[in-house]
């Protein structure tokens, strides 16, 4: 078996670009799945890159999260803004367009009218394009495109095979908990079970608990139980150092990270724009990226992808492209001046969720076919 070529892509207009090209030369499969898929310029050219393809097997899986938020928007909230309205309509609508065009169309993780479902997510981002595949954290819309983020192509057969049968699986309503090496690269699935998935990350945790000099991690959204592996990894002699963003769309996780962070012995840095990138890096030598945010609705319930690589010069494009940058412009935490009470319900909010999540069940219906008729 041929050695994978990975290839980091740093911002939605690398990511799109490359991708856009092997869509348009795919001529097998062309399979795309996301949590976030709207009918904005961003959405609307992943869909136009779709339906202009000429592969054979032309899929498209989103989550349900898509019919319930738009633009970081409840949509079952009152008072809406008229154009978040609208675009939601025109969101249905694109997805009707490319069912009637002959692109299968299914969503993932339905919420089904069981407001208790809604945290259940499928939070996986996934194109195969033939042989070529990719992972990380981008969505299709606007505002994912404008976040700072990454995306990981992969150019390997036996990848895209295995990444094409775990769509498959999750098509199928019957998502894989699994794993699988390829070279200097293993992936891992996550399924949404909170056994299986605890387990999937227990050899990560330790990963991260047993850096004997650094570990750094760059998350829009990490907690529990992954700040309590960075405060052990500090407490045993490592540089242990989190890079999240001062401007969150979820200021409620910063606040809660501000608060704990530092009597963990875990220095937070804050960048001044929106990161939405996810990746975690242990003594320069163990790369974690994927979908995962390193956070406890991960951890609990979420489908996610992580490649765990061991690459040097992939490793090297991270630290020149992401974490140098990072490291420069990121200011200390303490630098924001959050008041002690807002450090205190960022925790106690994210310690209910988190213990709401661990009781929560996806439940048999995994997935279903649009149009969707309920």
């Amino acid at each position: 078996m041929s050695e994978p070529k990975l290839e980091l892509l740093v911002g939605a207009a690398a990511f799109w670009d490359r991708a856009k090209a092997d869509m348009a030369a795919a001529s097998r499969r062309v399979l795309v799945q996301a949590m976030t898929f709207e009918a904005d310029a961003a959405g609307r050219s992943v869909a136009d890159a779709v339906l202009a393809a000429s592969a054979a097997d032309r899929r498209v899986l989103v989550d349900d999260y898509t019919r319930n938020v738009i633009n970081d928007t409840m949509l079952p909230l009152p008072f809406r803004p008229a154009a978040v309205k609208q675009e939601a309509a025109d969101t249905l609508a694109m997805f009707g367009d490319m069912a009637a065009q002959g692109v299968g169309v299914r969503i993932t993780n339905p919420v089904l009218g069981h407001p208790l479902r809604y945290p259940l997510r499928n939070h996986k981002k996934l194109l195969v394009l033939d042989d070529a595949a990719y992972i990380g954290g981008i969505n299709f819309s606007d505002h994912n495109f404008a976040w700072h983020d990454l995306m990981l192509r992969i150019q390997s057969p036996a990848m895209a095979d295995w990444l094409a049968a775990d769509f498959a699986a999750d098509w199928a309503g019957r998502p894989m908990a699994a794993k699988a090496a390829f070279g200097p690269i293993e992936l891992i699935s996550f399924d949404g079970d909170g056994a299986r998935n605890a387990a999937l990350f227990e050899p990560l945790l330790d990963l991260v608990r047993g850096a004997k000099r650094s570990v750094d991690m760059i998350s829009a959204y990490p907690t529990m139980p992954f700040v309590a592996a960075f405060a052990q990894a500090a407490r045993a002699g490592a540089r242990a150092t989190i890079y999240t963003s001062a401007a969150s769309n979820k200021p409620v996780v910063r606040d809660y990270l501000i608060g704990v962070a530092g009597t963990a012995g875990v220095e937070l840095r804050l960048t001044p724009d929106m990161t939405h990138a996810k990746a975690l890096l242990i003594d320069g030598e163990t790369l974690l990226l994927g979908s995962s945010n390193f956070n406890f609705a991960s951890y609990r319930t979420s489908s996610d992808y992580v490649a765990v690589l061991r690459d040097p010069a992939l490793i090297a494009a991270f630290e020149r492209e992401l974490l140098g940058p990072a490291r420069e412009n990121a200011m200390a935490a303490a630098e924001l001046k959050i008041p002690a009470w807002r450090k205190l319900r960022g925790r106690l909010a994210l310690e209910f969720a988190d213990a709401a999540l661990a009781r929560l069940r996806h439940g048999p219906v995994r997935v279903i076919d649009w149009p969707v008729s309920e």
